[in-house]
């Protein structure tokens, strides 16, 4: 067995600084993980392009750091007012990193209700469509106006599509809004319409990270744009 002698307090933070190293360096290496389970927490119309990284980084590295500092403590039979300062400390920490993720992604979110967009693009891949809407069309506005006020379905509906029999929508259209970078974030707000259906994905893209939206005119809306360069 080898043995790394601590004797001091200058070797207690050199073990704790490898010992965060390599946990941060987890913490890199399961991130998409920690990205998925982070953004459950984040408003609906926050998306995986979107994410800010790093606060679930240094939440799992603050947690883990408590639990193994505690375990060190019991082992060395330190006295129990230091493992609850320990506790208290890594749990105020994970906390803020929390909070800190709650913040930051609705005032990332909310850009979209106070900048103005960069960039609409509407895509149908199955009918080859792909139109580059111009800023300050009156049209143009209407659908970023009506895809901003979407208001996600009740939580016993949120997952649900409207239909899962009706076929008669073959074209899924992909509306991508762009925002410029704020907060240390840019945001793109991403939006499907099937023709009964408007959805967004929360998390990685699979149906079951779909939300489903109640629609305000938005379809009308879309489908109007469409009709309207198509036909110039």
């Amino acid at each position: 067995m080898i043995r790394v002698p601590i004797k001091n307090k200058k070797d207690w933070c050199i073990a704790f600084l490898i010992l965060f190293v390599i946990i941060y360096y987890l913490s890199l290496h399961y991130d998409y993980r920690i990205e998925e389970f982070m953004i459950r927490f984040s408003p609906d119309k926050m998306n995986m392009m979107n994410y800010p990284g790093g606060w679930g980084n240094f939440m799992f590295v603050g947690f883990s750091m408590t639990i193994l500092v505690i375990i060190i403590l019991i082992i060395t039979k330190t006295s129990s007012k230091w493992m609850i300062i320990t506790a208290i400390i890594g749990i105020a920490f994970t906390g803020i990193m929390f909070l800190g993720f709650i913040i930051h992604t609705n005032l990332i979110v909310d850009t979209s209700k106070s900048m103005k967009a960069t960039s609409v693009w509407i895509s149908g891949y199955e009918d080859n469509i792909n139109i580059h809407c111009s800023i300050g069309e009156k049209i143009t506005d209407e659908l970023i106006a009506s895809v901003v006020a979407l208001e996600a379905k009740p939580n016993s509906e949120r997952n649900k599509p409207q239909s899962t029999t009706d076929t008669s929508a073959d074209v899924v259209y992909h509306i991508w809004i762009s925002y410029p970078e704020k907060y240390g974030q840019s945001y793109d707000l991403i939006m499907y319409a099937d023709g009964y259906n408007i959805y967004s994905y929360h998390g990685g893209g699979t149906p079951d990270t779909r939300v489903y939206y109640e629609d305000n005119g938005f379809l009308q809306n879309l489908q109007d744009i469409i009709d309207t360069k198509l036909i110039n």
